[in-house]
């Protein structure tokens, strides 16, 4: 017996080392390709391809995806917000005149994740403007940060950066998006987002009619729901807006802020359903307030704009297209991928009349508005009146609204 024992432990140690060898072996090659993919910007080397800039699948991460993007160039300017900056803004436009931008908008971004993009942002580039979605409804929502989001996987979120290093690279995740990334790269399908960060492919193709009711007004009743039991202004996202204001200043970026807009057809269901607030004056009170009052404080500081697309102007109001009889299909809308997500079309009007180049678009000369604390009274106005004009102009879609806002449920 004592003879056997010491083959029995070779035995052991030939395939313990065989086993563990064969994990590392599996484990370099898996950190190797994660590497050479590269798949959310995060885990460059000099050996990483550029052949996969256009697939690499940071719509299943982009929180860390877009934190990624940030160190891979050399960009002058950041575009932030929610998915409706995320899809309508175009960093590529001719009019940026060679300037390098980059989308690092979230779908349900928040006021805190737009300061800590921009604090890492600011960090990392030399950046010289920054364009702000800023969410009627995100200041008196209670949620700081989605919890599914992925902001605590991503290099922002707390937690050990080792071992989140650790995971980029060598994480079966990450090589889940290896995989997919190849694939994507193999059949020449490009990925959602584009290497500036747009969110410009894999959009909802479905009929604009179909998105209003199954998942618009779905929304709108949710919403209207909640703040009728409550609105309340959460002072940590007003904390928020004060940091970024500051933090441009400190560190002399250009910031222009806008409210992204919704259709009509949205905007009409708060009004229909009475909605506490359906104007969302504490929203918009709260965002020229926060700016007066920076502004008083450094009187000498550049001015911080504020521009709104949220109302009734006829870009809101592009007609519904007409559901048809299968197997033809409705006409495409040409501003509008849902009732809360304006398209590029609509977000190209948006960036030229912020940035004061010229709208090709001739119904866009007059889109939008800048708002501060003494035009807001005169602004709700606005919105009443276009709310009322809309149920004149565009009375068959109106009639749809009113007969479809409840019938959400597939």
């Amino acid at each position: 017996m004592s003879a056997s024992r010491p083959s029995r432990e070779r035995a052991f140690r030939r395939y313990f080392l065989s086993l563990t060898g064969g994990f590392a072996v599996v484990m370099l090659l898996m950190t190797f390709l994660n590497t050479w993919v590269n798949p959310l910007w995060v885990t460059a080397m000099p050996w990483s391809s550029k052949a996969f800039d256009d697939y690499k699948p940071i719509h299943k991460a982009p929180r860390t995806g877009k934190a990624g993007i940030i160190s891979q160039g050399k960009w002058e300017g950041v575009l932030l917000g929610s998915s409706r900056v995320d899809i309508a803004y175009d960093p590529l436009l001719p009019q940026w005149q060679g300037m390098k931008i980059a989308n690092l908008a979230l779908r349900g971004g928040t006021l805190i994740e737009h300061l800590a993009f921009l604090k890492l942002a600011s960090e990392k580039q030399s950046l010289k403007l920054a364009i702000i979605g800023v969410d009627l409804a995100d200041l008196t929502n209670p949620v700081l940060i989605p919890k599914d989001g992925g902001f605590e996987e991503s290099p922002l979120g707390s937690g050990d950066q080792f071992e989140k290093q650790l995971r980029y690279f060598s994480g079966i995740s990450t090589f889940e998006l290896t995989l997919k990334a190849l694939n994507y790269e193999r059949n020449k399908e490009p990925s959602a987002y584009t290497r500036e960060g747009q969110w410009l492919r894999r959009l909802d193709r479905r009929p604009l009619r179909d998105v209003l009711r199954y998942e618009s007004f779905r929304w709108a009743e949710i919403f209207t729901k909640q703040r009728k039991q409550s609105i309340k202004l959460n002072l940590k996202k007003v904390e928020a807006l004060h940091a970024i204001i500051s933090l441009c200043r400190e560190k002399r970026i250009r910031l222009i802020l806008c409210i992204p807009p919704n259709h009509a057809a949205y905007l009409s269901v708060f009004r229909l359903k009475q909605d506490p607030d359906p104007g969302f004056r504490l929203d918009r009170e709260t965002f020229c307030r926060v700016i007066a009052e920076e502004a008083a404080a450094h009187p000498d500081a550049p001015v911080v704009e504020l521009w709104d697309f949220n109302d009734f102007h006829p870009l809101n109001c592009e007609a519904i297209p007409l559901e048809v009889t299968p197997p033809a299909k409705p006409a495409p809308a040409t501003y509008w991928a849902d009732g809360t997500h304006a398209l590029p079309t609509l977000g190209t009007i948006m960036l030229s009349r912020m940035m004061g180049w010229p709208v090709e678009d001739p119904q866009g000369a007059d889109y939008g508005q800048k708002i501060d604390l003494p035009a807001l009274d005169a602004r709700l106005k606005v919105l009443t009146d276009g709310y009322e004009r809309y149920k004149l102009d565009h009375p068959e879609d109106f009639k749809w609204i009113e007969e479809h806002m409840d019938k959400f449920v597939q």
